[in-house]
């Protein structure tokens, strides 16, 4: 028969694999670039193009004393803010995606806006400030009752008020019967530098017939196919070699029978290696040199 493979180069092999598996996984979380007509959700396509505009949202008056305050925020899901040159005095600065204006009640009069602040957008690097990029992420959300498909969630990133960070979190609903040029996002919360938007568009429906295209295999998926390709041509080429050569037959013409057999625990005794090495304790027993 095929002569076993020592313990060391089953530990070798087994870190190897171990190395890989991560290296792959870590390099599918790489996100891909941002394009509101072509957005991948948990294999769905999304098209929010319809959207590529600027909408204000109206938050509800709140005492901060002494005034009374409002909220209010001009977003837009595709692309930073356009503001009009003659009216830069009334936008957040440029590069805002999704702008508070703070507006005060002084008297019964109209309310009057006291500062205009950034919660998602791109900024360059100033003094003490490292630049800030808007960094679009598209996830998946929790189910709702009494809606078809699952929300989806769009956060924008890159604010910054009273040197906290800020960002936008838009959720996205399906819904066929909400005319886009009408629908604007609902403020539905603040809290910790992150405010939250829901937003019912038939937009936010899913586009089936757009799916991303398979551009090429993962990293992962390469590894399993290589894998499985060299398990598969051990096996073979092990067993016609033992029929061959030992005259094998049955179970007698699996290679490194002995091996196989005993490879649970070699398993095991890898793990409980990594786990000692981690934590910094020695097992007993084991080899000694002579």
């Amino acid at each position: 028969m095929i002569t076993p493979l020592p313990r060391t180069a089953i530990v070798a092999t087994l870190a190897i694999i171990s190395a890989l598996l991560t290296t792959s996984v870590s390099a599918q979380d790489t996100p891909a670039p941002y394009d509101c007509a072509k957005i991948s959700v948990s294999g769905n396509s999304y098209d929010i193009s319809a959207l590529k505009q600027t909408y204000k949202v109206t938050g509800q008056p709140k005492t901060e004393h002494p005034y009374k305050v409002q909220y209010d925020y001009v977003v837009n899901p595709c692309q930073a803010i356009n503001v009009p040159e003659n009216e830069v005095k009334l936008h957040c600065v440029s590069g805002a995606w999704v702008c508070r204006d703070k507006k005060v009640f002084f008297d019964e009069s109209e309310p009057k806006t006291v500062s205009l602040l950034p919660i998602a957008g791109t900024a360059p690097a100033a003094e003490n400030v490292p630049a800030r990029e808007v960094a679009p992420l598209v996830a998946l959300a929790d189910k709702i009752e009494n809606v078809a498909e699952a929300p989806w969630t769009l956060t924008l990133k890159g604010g910054l008020i009273d040197g906290q960070d800020q960002s936008a979190v838009i959720t996205f609903i399906c819904d066929t019967a909400a005319t886009d040029a009408a629908v604007s996002p609902t403020l539905t919360g603040s809290l910790n530098g992150v405010t939250t938007f829901q937003w019912k568009s038939k937009s936010a429906c899913a586009v089936h017939t757009m799916l991303p295209v398979q551009e090429g295999m993962s990293g992962f998926s390469v590894f399993l196919t290589v894998f499985f390709s060299f398990a598969f041509i051990y096996l073979v080429l092990g067993a016609v070699y033992n029929h061959q050569v030992y005259g094998a037959k049955g179970f007698d013409l699996i290679p490194h029978k002995d091996f196989w057999r005993d490879f649970p625990s070699l398993v095991v005794d890898v793990v409980h290696h990594v786990w000692d090495s981690v934590t910094g304790r020695a097992r007993g027993g084991g080899y000694v040199s002579v």
